[in-house]
């Protein structure tokens, strides 16, 4: 025998229990959401989650501590949930006794603003490395100012994640680029790709700095000495001379043999900008004669590969005059 099952309140027939889905949803709290806190940094706007700091939006913030902190009937089938962040409201969607039903419940959050580890160091002025760029004999280009911090920034920005990539002071002084940095592992990486980029070597060396727990705590310097000489640049040892062709491995080529030269204590007899430039108008097979753009007529010494009507760039040294194909 089947009976009819009816709501005690409306009289509304139901599949099981003692109330329809609307009753229950006014007589019975079937959700609710605990009050919760979100930590958010004043400076760069970081969500603390658990024990980390995350960059993720404020909204999936709060949508994860609304499912954690929320509790549900045991009578109710849910099915769908909509978050509203700007109104603080929250819908959840499902089934009570076998009735569709909607419930609504208030999101009670507060957000707490202060400052992460990353910014507190940073602006603190808190550092772990120093990276110092010089050239050996002569003063750093702008050219190679503006590379060295394109490093430092690609480098910064692709480590996101580390609460200690950041830079805290950048000098520039007559002598070269002094760039503080919150972590000694990219101070090192960015010293690194500067010499990858612009050759030389680096020297590493370090500081005690404090103590923690009993432990010793250093600062690190990592020197970058970039070489003297520059693409394009003439370097001589020993009387013969190469036109510089990649600093990062440190060759040139021997401007009258053509061959590769490792570049080891050269030193930069012309710079590339000063140098004049020229065409060919007469060779044999030691000897080229060239018409410089400033008009004037030199003879030099057979450059590798010169032909009539080769464009040259020209170089003195000690009076004598010297000359090498400009695509060399």
């Amino acid at each position: 025998m089947n009976y009819i099952v009816k709501c005690i309140v409306c009289g509304k027939e139901i599949e099981r229990g003692t109330l329809c889905g609307k009753c229950m949803v006014e007589k019975v709290e079937l959700a609710r959401v605990r009050n919760f806190e979100i930590q958010v940094c004043s400076t760069c706007g970081a969500v603390k989650q658990g024990a980390r700091w995350t960059s993720r939006s404020l909204e999936g913030a709060v949508e994860e501590m609304v499912f954690k902190n929320t509790l549900i009937s045991d009578e109710f089938d849910v099915k769908d949930v909509l978050i509203d962040v700007k109104s603080k409201m929250i819908v959840f969607s499902g089934y009570v006794n076998g009735e569709f039903v909607s419930v609504s419940a208030p999101l009670k959050y507060s957000i707490k603003k202060l400052s992460c580890p990353k910014c507190s160091r940073e602006s603190g002025g808190y550092y772990e490395s120093i990276v110092q760029v010089r050239a050996n004999n002569r003063e750093l280009s702008e050219d190679e100012i503006s590379g060295a911090m394109e490093v430092v920034e690609n480098v910064i920005r692709k480590s996101k994640g580390d609460e200690k990539a950041f830079i805290s002071k950048i000098e520039r002084k007559r002598e070269g680029l002094n760039v503080y940095l919150g972590s000694r592992k990219i101070g090192m990486k960015i010293a690194k790709l500067i010499k990858s980029r612009f050759g030389g070597e680096i020297t590493e060396s370090k500081k005690l700095h404090t103590k923690i727990d009993g432990r010793d705590v250093y600062r690190f310097t990592y020197s970058v000495k970039i070489p003297e000489y520059r693409e394009g640049d003439v370097v001589e040892l020993n009387g013969k001379f190469g036109v510089v062709k990649n600093v990062q491995s440190g060759k040139a080529i021997d401007i009258i043999t053509g061959k590769t030269i490792n570049l080891d204590k050269h030193r930069v007899t012309a710079r590339k900008e000063d140098m004049k430039e020229g065409v060919v108008v007469n060779v044999d097979e030691s000897v080229a004669e060239i018409v410089c753009s400033d008009g004037d007529v030199i003879t030099t010494e057979r450059p590798y590969g010169a032909e009539i009507g080769s464009e040259v760039r020209v170089f003195e040294k000690k009076g004598r005059f010297y000359a090498f194909l400009k695509d060399l």
